[in-house]
């Protein structure tokens, strides 16, 4: 399970990334 967690948290912090990404894009148009 340990292993298995470990995967789940890293792609969430891959989505949480991409979502920052996409915001910062959405500030930076006008």
């Amino acid at each position: 399970q340990g292993a298995r967690w470990g995967e789940e948290e890293e792609q969430q912090q891959e989505q949480e990334q991409q979502q920052e990404q996409e915001q910062q894009k959405k500030r930076n148009s006008p």
